[in-house]
């Protein structure tokens, strides 16, 4: 059963990881929740996608972690961003306090492991976002996000807080 939250269309997300077991685990989870999953191993085969004439955009969001072979999820997310500005992002790293890139915006940070049930939780708020465009979620964003552990203490919903973030309705 697809979720239905969003008139009718698909709840698309878009995983990025180069952990195959991770991604998998992810995946079904995900799907099991209602929505679709495409995955991606690496940074460079998503852009290539990205790039495609089949690329559709997530309607959910773009799930990547941060720590991968070539070009890292910051990376990707900048290049993404480029021609699609309004994309929401969450951030997964095992490693948060090596990443110094706060500069990109991205609607939740989470360190790895994530429980199924923190991830299925952020999607829901995700969901709940795109199908109304309720951005009043910040507060609840804020508390599902793991900001201390990245030593983020400054976090806006990129939604409120970007307008090139926010979808013309």
């Amino acid at each position: 059963m697809k979720n239905s939250l969003w008139s009718g269309r698909e709840m698309k997300i878009d995983l990025v990881d180069d952990e195959p077991i991770i991604r998998e685990l992810y995946k079904t989870v995900i799907e099991s929740s209602g929505f679709d999953v495409d995955c991606f191993a690496d940074a460079e085969d998503y852009i290539a996608y990205a790039n495609s004439d089949e690329y559709t955009p997530p309607n959910v969001a773009l799930i990547t972690d941060v720590c991968m072979p070539g070009k890292s999820g910051y990376e990707l997310i900048d290049e993404i961003r480029k021609s699609h500005p309004k994309q929401k992002v969450v951030v997964l790293t095992g490693t948060p306090h090596n990443d110094s890139n706060h500069k990109t915006k991205a609607c939740f940070y989470l360190q790895k492991p994530v429980s199924t049930k923190k991830l299925i939780t952020v999607i829901e708020l995700l969901s709940a976002c795109t199908s109304t465009g309720n951005t009043d979620l910040a507060s609840e964003c804020k508390k599902q996000s793991d900001l201390d552990i990245f030593d983020i203490h400054d976090w806006k919903c990129p939604l409120q807080s970007n307008s090139s973030l926010i979808e013309e309705r």
